[in-house]
């Protein structure tokens, strides 16, 4: 080969060979460099907490999501911790007296801890913890955010505290030590998130932001439960129904005489003469607070009672039913489980078997009572409020068609104050045959402690159509025992 061909045949193998490295070194450096994954990329939230915090917690390994139990979340790997929410624990949804227990013993435990994440709204930092608390009880529910995790996840909660608090959040992070200030603003957090991790999610606990964790919500849903939940809530309830279904005067009721519920049903939404800007539970009495910051007490009943009743206008929303007690042909008693073996359950099951001895001729198979209406007043100049309620003895039987009726109806006046009912007139078909002889005043008594109760009930239902915040006291309430009589199986 010519020596010219020799050299240009050298010089391309050199060059080659120089692409060759240049190729090996370019694909090196591409190597090393960082792959953007999701957990890299922060995402968008509607959250304003959330967002604030998300980029600088991806910093530190720890990803932010809005929703837990989001269906293809829930399928991945947990490979890193999450900050989340959940959808079935919307702002504003306080958690009830069995979750501040379990809570609270778990805590006691120190198988959880909390972290408590308040907006800087005048919080006192030279009261401490003190000025804390009277901050977050006045803040409103935006403000008022507080995260449960597991005591594994304990780095990564003062971790969460540590950015937030960069941010000019106020943080108080609690780990062991006596339960009491955590307990109370779990009790009033409107905002409840939780750590999401593979140790968080194996411990077995029935705290209920941690049982969420791993859940995925239904298919076209947004929520882990079905959307007739309440049904299964409602299982061991008496008959379900809106005592408005019964018809009136006017208008006859539709219901199937088999799954008529009897006894009592309450369900009025009380008419208010002031504006109210909270209720507050102290020296175990509930009063509240108008627009303009003024106290107003309330009668006095005893706090176990008032737990009850509270907890049934509770249940009531929750399953739509205002029914109470039902006490069938048999003798069996249904009762609200609000209610179940408390005083208070105790004496309207009582009251509901005693129309029959004051009515007993008539050819009816049920009685109920209900509440048609419970108006609240300023009782005299010093700041106290009373109540009336109006309300129904109804006797039912079936028509022809197997449909529930109305045949006669007694109605009633209860005021508070006095103590007193008043009977006021009697509609139905079955009117003339009432006894010439009938103790009016005995039935409508016998039926005065129900009354008494409708107007709470009636009072707490407003509150809570209105939203009123229930802050202060509120731990203190939602702890009441209010067991008492037992109720029994049959009567």
């Amino acid at each position: 080969m010519p020596v010219r061909a020799i050299r240009q045949l050298t010089r391309l193998r050199a060059f080659h060979g120089v692409v060759g490295l240049l190729y090996l070194w370019l694909t090196a450096v591409a190597s090393a460099q960082p792959v953007a994954s999701p957990s890299d990329v922060t995402p968008e939230f509607e959250d304003p907490f959330l967002q604030t915090v998300a980029e600088a917690l991806s910093v530190y390994e720890l990803d932010v999501v809005e929703n837990l139990n989001d269906r293809d979340l829930v399928r991945q790997r947990i490979r890193r911790p999450r900050l989340g929410r959940f959808p079935d624990l919307p702002t504003g949804s306080l958690p009830g007296s069995e979750e501040i227990r379990v809570w609270e013993s778990e805590y006691e435990a120190e198988q959880i801890g909390g972290l408590a994440i308040l907006s800087n709204l005048g919080v006192d930092n030279r009261r401490g913890l003190d000025g804390y608390v009277k901050a977050w009880l006045t803040a409103p529910a935006e403000a008022r955010i507080f995260i449960s995790f597991y005591r594994k996840d304990l780095v990564w909660a003062q971790q969460i505290g540590a950015v937030a608090n960069a941010y000019g959040y106020h943080i108080q992070t609690f780990f062991g030590g006596h339960v009491l200030p955590s307990a109370r603003l779990y009790a009033t957090a409107a905002q409840r998130l939780a750590i999401d991790s593979q140790v968080a999610r194996r411990y077995h606990t029935e705290v209920t932001e941690l049982v969420y964790l791993g859940k995925r919500v239904r298919r076209k849903s947004n929520s882990l439960f079905k959307e007739n939940n309440d049904r299964a809530l409602a299982r061991n309830e008496p008959p379900v129904f809106l005592k408005e279904t019964l018809g009136d005067e006017l208008n006859q009721s539709t219901i199937r005489e088999i799954i008529v519920p009897g006894g009592v049903a309450l369900g009025e939404i009380a008419t208010l003469p002031i504006g109210i800007a909270a209720m507050v539970y102290s020296a175990g009495s509930l009063h509240l607070v108008d627009d303009s910051g003024q106290n107003w007490q309330l009668p006095t009943l005893e706090s176990k009672t008032l737990k009850a009743l509270f907890d049934f206008s509770i249940r009531a929303g929750s399953i739509h039913s205002d029914s109470i007690v039902d006490i069938d042909a048999g003798g069996r008693v249904r009762i609200s489980s609000a209610l179940r073996n408390t005083d208070a359950g105790y004496e309207i099951m009582l009251a509901d078997t005693q129309p029959f001895e004051y009515v007993p001729n008539l050819s009816v198979s049920k009685s109920v009572m209900i509440d048609i209406g419970v108006d609240w007043f300023v009782v005299g100049g010093n700041n106290s409020l009373g109540f009336e309620t109006d309300y129904e003895i109804r006797f039912l039987s079936a028509n022809n068609v197997r449909i529930a009726q109305t045949r006669v109806a007694l109605e009633y006046e209860y005021e508070s104050v006095s103590g007193t009912t008043t009977y006021q007139e009697s509609w139905g078909q079955y009117v003339s045959r009432l006894s010439d002889n009938l103790d009016y005043s005995g039935l409508g008594s016998s039926m005065a402690t129900v009354a008494n109760y409708a107007g709470w009930i009636g009072l707490f239902r407003n509150l809570q159509e209105e939203d009123v915040p229930f802050l202060r006291g509120r731990y203190e309430f939602m702890k009441i025992d209010k067991t008492g009589r037992p109720t029994p199986a049959h009567y």
